[in-house]
């Protein structure tokens, strides 16, 4: 097992002419998924490390020593800065260790070299800062090692003492000649901390070879270690991302201290999670329910581009989602000038109004299908979940046409079959005024009422036509008039639970049993408003509104609607590219990858299928 793991560290993924990357990329995952599967097993995650040097991707085997004792494949970085060769190499890793060594340029973080300034190495400077931020990108854990975390800290907007004697003082040496094994000061470990969680120590002793040091940390970064000097000696990013750095050298330990032992582990262990939640976002169909997308493309936002936005192919691909909703937004009302003022009131509900919506949807349906269009050799707009899978299985994205409001239908039922005709799955009954159809959830005269005259026609039309009704927004009566009347399961596409956040957008547990029953889902926002009721809301805050909804619906009626581009983000679930960062937080709460497959998009696509096929 020895010789083939070593063998798997002799392969250097080498540099060369792009019109080779492909080819190289194939034998590289040849190698990997057969001396290296069959030497560890399929879990053993992958880990990326960066060279020490820009000539010939030289690494001192400390490094791959140290990965290899944790559990992990290491697999040697070439000193190439190429975007194709990063981008297709970091793909393919589940975890990446930044290294120790030479000083990194302070023009990356706006300053002028002093004289004391180390040498520098541009290329690798390039390379790792690429890499770190491509790993951002993917949420692929990143473990760095002293100069690997002032590597990590300037990626993301920090800053560095160029030479921490001179500039800093204190009374530690912290520059010794070479990271031994043997401990040479202490460090206090803060809490809260990713590391504190990890090692459950207050202080420990490290081993130190560095003259800079983190000056100003990066942003979404904590500090998790300090020196008795005030040394910044490791840092944070968690829950955001997967990411820490430590100024001293475990490898240097040569697996003889617990604690560096214990860090190690706990890194490769979070890419062997990595390597699993990618396994199952290869084998399910994923979707996202909810998002507004199509309201960016007037200022110039690109499906096919990875822009600004929240939304778009290539952070789909980062985060490994295959299918998306883009809706159709329409709002219930307007913004009215009066004494100097602003302020939102609801739209006049007459023929002239219901008209000028319908108008703007089509032309929102009308962006939606030219974009994929354009880009379509990376995406495809969906009719059905056959489509969505048939196009991952050729490597695109699929888009969905979803209708938000529908306040554009008038009281013209014939424009039901028509949004039916152009591909729309769902409508959104009503957005945050009471409109022709229902009573909101927000802003309604009374939210015991529900459904209009017409809106019980449109109910029993919607059924008829197989579009999935949407009760996202809509009013406590509302939802229950629905419940009683359709004849097709329901859902909500962005909503939460009220029982953690007591918000009028979120359903009741009464509501969720009901939905439950009816054969429905409610699909999980990430609206931070409506996660906590001080609008803080993580990661956490998401998965946990995910628990408690499958803990009263159960696990075939909870899934997944961020509500993106529409206000919907949070930290550790800001874009597309996050979702795979979703899926690792409910594999380490234990669910099954079967339960992970419901939640990802199977439960919805089976409530899309029945709507669709008339089942009841």
């Amino acid at each position: 097992m020895k010789r083939l793991l070593i063998a798997v560290f002799a392969i250097v993924v080498a540099a060369g002419a792009n019109a080779q990357l492909s080819e190289r990329m194939a034998r590289l995952d040849a190698k990997l998924n057969g001396v290296a599967v069959e030497a560890v097993g399929k879990s053993a995650p992958l880990i990326g490390i960066t060279p020490t040097g820009s000539k010939g991707g030289s690494i001192g085997k400390q490094y791959v020593q140290a990965v290899m004792r944790a559990g992990g494949i290491p697999v040697v970085l070439a000193a190439d800065t190429t975007a194709e060769y990063l981008q297709g190499v970091v793909s393919r890793l589940d975890g990446i260790l930044l290294t120790g060594g030479e000083d990194v340029a302070p023009s990356y973080y706006g300053e002028d070299a002093v004289e004391q300034l180390g040498k520098v190495d541009t290329i690798r400077d390039v390379l790792e800062l690429s890499v770190a931020r491509l790993a951002a990108n993917r949420n692929i854990p990143v473990l760095g090692i002293c100069r690997g975390l002032q590597v990590m800290n300037i990626a993301f907007g920090g800053t560095l003492y160029q030479d921490l004697p001179s500039q800093y003082g204190g009374e530690v040496v912290h520059h010794r000649v070479s990271a031994s094994e043997r401990a040479v000061h202490g460090v206090a470990v803060c809490e809260p901390s990713k590391l504190h969680d990890i090692l459950l120590v207050d202080s420990m002793m490290v081993n130190s070879s560095h003259h800079q040091a983190v000056k100003d940390v990066a942003k979404g970064a904590r500090v998790a270690a300090l020196s008795t000097d005030g040394v910044i000696e490791a840092i944070d990013f968690y829950p955001a991302r997967r990411a820490m750095g430590v100024q001293w050298h475990p490898e240097g330990f040569k697996g003889k201290n617990a604690l560096m032992n214990k860090l190690l582990e706990f890194f490769v262990s979070e890419a062997r999670l990595y390597r699993h939640a990618k396994a199952v976002h290869s084998r399910v169909l994923s979707v996202d329910t909810h998002t507004d997308a199509p309201l960016d493309f007037e200022d110039g936002v690109e499906l096919g581009l990875r822009c600004k936005n929240r939304v778009n192919v290539p952070k789909m691909q980062e985060g490994m989602l295959d299918a998306q909703f883009l809706a159709a937004y329409v709002g219930s009302d307007v913004k009215v000038k009066e004494n100097g003022k602003t302020r939102r009131v609801a739209r006049e509900l007459n023929q002239a109004t219901f008209n000028a919506c319908h108008e703007r949807v089509l032309q929102l349906i009308d962006a939606t299908i030219k974009q994929a269009e354009k880009y379509s050799a990376v995406c495809g707009i969906a009719r059905s979940e056959a489509e969505a899978a048939e196009l991952k299985a050729a490597g695109k994205k699929a888009f969905f046409l979803g209708v938000e409001n529908g306040i554009g239908i008038g009281t013209d039922l014939g424009r039901v079959k028509q949004l039916k005709q152009l591909g729309v799955k769902y409508i959104t009954l009503c957005h945050t005024y009471d409109n022709q159809i229902c009573h909101s959830s927000t802003h309604t005269s009374d939210a015991s009422k529900g459904l209009t005259a017409f809106g019980k026609k449109l109910v029993a039309e919607m059924n008829r036509e197989g579009i999935l009704i949407d009760l996202s927004h809509a009013s406590e009566g509302t939802f229950w008039d629905v419940i009683k009347r359709s004849k097709q399961p329901v859902f909500c596409s962005h909503s939460g639970a009220r029982a953690l956040c007591d918000n009028d957008r979120n359903i009741t547990d009464e509501q969720l049993r009901a939905l439950a029953k009816n054969g429905g889902v409610i699909q999980t926002v990430a609206y931070g408003g409506f996660l906590r009721k001080d609008g803080k809301a993580t990661i956490d805050d998401f998965v946990r509104h995910i628990q408690h909804m499958v803990s009263v619906a159960g696990i075939d009626h909870v899934g997944i609607g961020t509500d993106f581009d529409g206000g919907g983000g949070i930290p550790g679930f800001q874009s597309d590219s996050d979702m795979i960062n979703v899926t690792m937080r409910l594999i380490e709460m234990g669910y099954s990858d079967s339960d992970l497959a419901k939640i990802l998009g199977g439960n919805f696509f089976r409530v899309m299928s029945e709507v669709e096929q008339g089942v009841r």
